[in-house]
């Protein structure tokens, strides 16, 4: 069952990826990039929620079930566009891509080996992540660590603190203002891993979940001190590389508590106008993955056609909002309904 405040997150994450590359600087053309980081800590918290709840409710998890499921959602999609990236551009341009680059992308190292396309990198994060969790939780289970909020809360913790301790390294001994080196998936898994650990209290720990929104003025002060950051630092200053991104982080989570929550379900729907924002919004966010697949290249094709970018830019993020959603209805859902038919959810 889909859950509209998680749909509604992942519309505002897509869009603020769409307004970051926008040719026209704007004021979300700044913050909106790190809507990838809103998307890592929904995939976290969503991703780990699957195993999770295999596991309350079978006392185990298939995790070899969890990594098909997963690539039925992922590969369709995503080497379709590859290939069809690989067409449009050979025969309706004349661009060819560097062999190194293709294969990049094929094996999902993108965030250490330059891809064909810049934003796929987040892929390869999201990718490698999927192995680490399953391998994680198949020791949890195996261990019987999960059934101790202390250990789990202590490794999700410390996976959280290694990833932001060797970003902190890395900038202070070989930053540059290039926005490439804080592609590395170990300097950027700890968005992910941040999900998963609220996913494990989501489950596990309802009690402090509870004691959280007992504080809810508190949570959505916090919340805005911590995005507030995002709107005034560039994206290659050493505050928001580092400790910014972490209290990302920790919004993005309490937004995901407030918007999962009946009250907060009510905020987005409670009045008419709302209701058709947010519906709205939420329909994009349904697509999200197909849409971030899909904008690059057709903003790349835009710009070769249309050069007042003022109108480039507004036919931008249309153009790649309905090529998403055509994407998506012709690959990526029949794909899904394969996935159900055959693997299904245990």
């Amino acid at each position: 069952m889909r859950i509209k405040g998680l749909d509604f997150l992942r519309g505002i994450a897509i869009i603020g990826v769409l307004c970051r590359h926008v040719e026209t600087d704007f004021f979300l053309s700044t913050p909106g990039g790190y809507g990838v980081d809103l998307f890592f800590v929904l995939s976290g918290f969503l991703v780990s929620g699957l195993l999770f709840s295999e596991y309350k409710r079978n006392g185990k998890a298939n995790v070899t079930r969890f990594l098909v499921r997963r690539g039925f959602k992922i590969y369709p999609a995503f080497y379709f566009f590859i290939v069809a990236s690989l067409a449009i551009f050979a025969w309706g341009y004349g661009s060819y891509f560097p062999a190194p680059s293709i294969l990049s992308e094929v094996f999902f190292l993108q965030s250490y080996i330059h891809p064909m396309w810049s934003h796929t990198w987040s892929l390869a994060v999201e990718e490698h992540f999927y192995l680490l969790l399953a391998l994680f939780i198949f020791l949890a289970i195996r261990f019987r660590w999960i059934e101790k909020p202390r250990t789990m809360i202590s490794f999700l913790l410390g996976a959280i603190m290694i990833s932001s301790v060797l970003r902190l390294i890395y900038v202070l001994t070989t930053y540059s203002i290039l926005h490439e080196p804080f592609y590395y998936t170990h300097l950027r898994i700890d968005g992910l891993f941040t999900g998963a650990l609220l996913g494990y209290i989501w489950h596990f720990h309802k009690r402090l979940i509870d004691k959280i929104y007992e504080r809810k003025k508190t949570m959505v002060l916090l919340t805005l001190m911590f995005i507030a950051p995002a709107f005034v630092f560039s994206t290659d200053s050493i505050f928001m590389v580092t400790i910014g991104f972490n209290l990302l982080h920790v919004a993005f989570s309490f937004s995901i508590l407030m918007l999962i929550s009946e009250k907060g379900e009510k905020i987005l729907f409670g009045n008419w106008m709302m209701q058709k924002v947010s519906s709205a919004i939420c329909y994009v966010g349904v697509y999200s993955y197909s849409i971030y697949l899909w904008h690059l290249p057709v903003q790349n094709i835009l710009l070769r056609s249309i050069h007042d970018l003022r109108i480039e830019s507004i036919v931008y993020m249309l153009t790649a909002i309905a090529t998403g959603i055509i994407a998506s209805l012709a690959i990526e859902k029949p794909m899904l309904r394969l996935r159900d038919l055959h693997f299904p959810r245990t």
